[in-house]
């Protein structure tokens, strides 16, 4: 079997991004449905009929927008003669943590081109398992078949922060399938037999830098390509220093112009008076606080002269701020 696979769309309002003019849908919205249209577009060019969504449709729990449900029904009508879509639930398409939620992608189940699956299901030598903490890790580790669909986080695997969580499922537990094709995190990666497609397009700052995704599995060659994913708006972080700041603004500004969200970071003393209502500047400049020169023998100007040099406060401004410290002194000593 050849499919396409993709993963955790996180489908919302969105109501706090800016409306995008030619579609009036809110930004993430507007740009998960773009890049949602550029798969299937790919698919039919490549002749690939079936896509596999491994969960997470919906991103509210327990909350069905219903622009983003419509934004989705839309989408697969508009195919509903040339593809073929088979979705598995995921925890945030659920209306309770238990497995006895209901699924907010019922509304699917009668689409002539949906297969949507609720439970375990087995398909061409595919064990496709939704999410269901109660019964998931069994049918994992009961499922006999070649290749695996679900969604639920290894404990090998990480999140987009690096972090990685402690779960129930180890790569251990995977090691008799030929591949495991996952949704869940957000960051796309392989581990072992195991390859998470991520989230289609950076949703926020804490996927900035990850290169977004479809996967295209073919279950007889055993191939799986990894095809990034065009058309939405970025999250990109630059590191600026001293030698590369010329450069660094050059790139920075070319992002911003091709309407990507950009921010800088630095981790050392840069001057950057002259672009700090351009770009998010972010100070992560290392300063040593457990020397601060400031000693008992001092007199109380002193300490306070050392303590304003420390926090880079302009010397104009020193009598004004040592007034504010020795009224607040004073005060404290009075009590």
């Amino acid at each position: 079997m050849k499919f396409i696979a993709l993963a955790d769309l996180h489908l919302s309002m969105y109501a706090q991004d800016k409306i995008i003019p030619e579609s009036s849908l809110p930004e993430r919205l507007h740009y998960l449905n773009t890049v949602l249209k550029n798969v299937s577009n790919y698919a039919l060019e490549n002749d690939i009929e079936n896509i596999v969504i491994a969960g997470d449709i919906l991103h509210n729990k327990s909350i069905i927008h219903s622009l983003a449900q419509s934004i989705f029904l839309d989408y697969i009508r508009l195919y509903n003669k040339d593809l073929y879509f088979i979705i598995i639930d995921g925890n945030h398409d659920m209306s309770s943590k238990s497995g006895t939620g209901v699924s907010a992608l019922k509304s699917l189940d009668n689409e002539p081109n949906v297969n949507m699956i609720h439970n375990p299901t087995v398909i061409n030598n595919i064990s496709f398992i939704p999410w269901n903490p109660e019964t998931m890790v069994d049918d994992i580790k009961n499922s006999k078949e070649d290749y695996l669909v679900a969604h639920f986080g290894l404990n090998e695997a990480q999140l987009s922060s690096g972090i990685s969580i402690v779960s129930d499922v180890r790569l251990k537990d995977l090691i008799k399938f030929k591949h495991c094709i996952l949704g869940h995190y957000h960051k796309p990666q392989s581990v072992g037999n195991t390859t998470y497609v991520g989230s289609p397009i950076q949703l926020d700052w804490g996927e900035k830098g990850e290169v977004k995704r479809f996967l295209v599995v073919d279950t007889d060659s055993g191939e799986i390509k990894s095809i990034p994913t065009t058309g939405y708006k970025k999250y990109i972080e630059y590191k600026i220093t001293n030698e590369n700041k010329e450069d660094i603004i050059k790139e920075a500004r070319k992002a911003k112009e091709n309407g990507d969200y950009v921010q800088l970071v630095k981790h050392e003393d840069i001057d950057v008076d002259d672009i700090n209502e351009e770009f998010k500047i972010v100070d992560k400049t290392e300063r040593d606080i457990t020397d601060r020169g400031i000693t008992i023998s001092m007199t109380q100007d002193e300490r306070i002269d050392k303590y304003l040099k420390i926090k880079k406060i302009k010397e104009e401004d020193f009598e004004r701020y040592k007034k504010v410290a020795i009224d607040i002194v004073n005060s404290c000593e009075g009590d």
